[in-house]
């Protein structure tokens, strides 16, 4: 690792802005500047005693899924954060996150996206056995009350796996998963009022994050089924072309620092027979390094996690590269905050 990185331990990183890091800590939010050097707890969690009592043990957070899952930062200047099977908020000046939405008959909340013009959106995602319908909530007072938008009819996906927001198409990608049929990119570019299918039936179709481009969609497949690839994909004509190839499922992406990120995590199967996560850089999108590597941990990742390099939403221009490193040996749980130059010596 570089001698450049600084380490914050216990935590993982969730949301990047031009201003400062937040991560999800035992029970609670904390907040930092690009240098790790000012952490602070910015708010703890509602839930119970015992809940911030399990949060301190580091199997216990993995096994119980106790950290947050995501942060964005609401155009009022809001948090909103995800929870189990719950939507968190946090206003200015508080000192609590308090719950704004639960979800009690169906899957967890997953991908917020934001428009220009604040409304907000976020799918479901669960096990999904049956294969039952599945929703999409959208907000238009930022954060603090949630209808359903749209929903995804039953067998047509498993899970949601993202919301992306299209700043070239003035729309919203819907990102689903995970057998061929359901592996599909959805557009809609009126909030849910009508929505196109632009590509299914292939797991070159199965994406967790997108980078938009006016030329197209990149994007690392998630794929226990096939060899993982990142592609590029003509949204005009349905055509791919095939980039990289990636040793496992990319579930994490980002643009930070002036540079392109994204993480291949330790999904074991006949296909991903890979043992370590790697984190990859690029400049252009067509040309991707392999920079770091952690060895997935003992312990089994249906249950424990994957081993995975988490990398946070970006909102805003932020400097420095943050990644954040989970299920792995010697340093799980722990995030990594350097400049880019520091990737050139990790």
């Amino acid at each position: 690792m570089s001698s450049l990185a600084h380490r914050v331990n216990h935590c993982l990183a969730l949301l990047a802005t031009e201003a400062a890091l937040y991560f999800s800590g035992p029970g609670c939010l904390w907040i930092t500047d690009f240098n790790g050097n000012q952490k602070q707890r910015l708010a703890w969690d509602t839930k119970p005693n015992w809940f911030k009592y399990a949060s301190r043990y580091r199997l216990l957070r993995r096994l119980c899924r106790l950290d947050l899952r995501e942060l964005i930062l609401a155009a009022d200047g809001g948090l909103l954060g995800i929870g189990q099977r719950r939507i968190l908020r946090l206003d200015r000046a508080e000192t609590e996150l308090r719950t704004v939405f639960e979800v009690k008959d169906g899957g967890r909340p997953k991908g917020f996206a934001l428009t220009p013009e604040g409304q907000l959106f976020v799918g479901e995602y669960w096990g999904n056995p049956q294969r039952q319908s599945l929703r999409i909530w959208g907000s238009a007072d930022h954060g603090e009350n949630w209808e359903l938008a749209y929903v995804l009819p039953e067998k047509s996906a498993k899970h949601i796996h993202n919301l992306i927001w299209d700043p070239y198409r003035q729309g919203l990608w819907v990102l689903t998963g995970d057998a061929d049929a359901e592996c599909a990119l959805l557009f809609t570019a009126d909030e849910f009022r009508t929505v196109t299918e632009v590509v299914r039936g292939e797991q070159m179709y199965r994406a967790c994050h997108l980078f938009c481009r006016p030329e197209g969609l990149y994007y690392g497949t998630d794929s226990e089924r096939t060899p993982n690839w990142f592609l590029h994909l003509d949204v005009e004509n349905g055509k791919i072309e095939k980039i990289q190839p990636l040793p496992g499922s990319c579930i994490h992406a980002a643009q930070m620092a002036g540079i392109y990120l994204l993480s291949t995590s330790v999904e074991p199967s006949k296909i991903n027979c890979y043992k370590k996560t790697v984190l990859w850089t690029a400049t252009d999108l067509d040309n991707w390094k392999k920079i770091i590597e952690f060895d997935k941990d003992l312990w089994p990742g249906e249950y424990f996690g994957f081993g995975s390099i988490v990398l946070p939403r970006v909102q805003g221009e932020c400097p420095v590269v943050v990644f954040s490193t989970i299920a792995v040996k010697d340093t799980d749980l722990t995030t990594f905050i350097m400049p880019p130059e520091g990737l050139s010596d990790s």
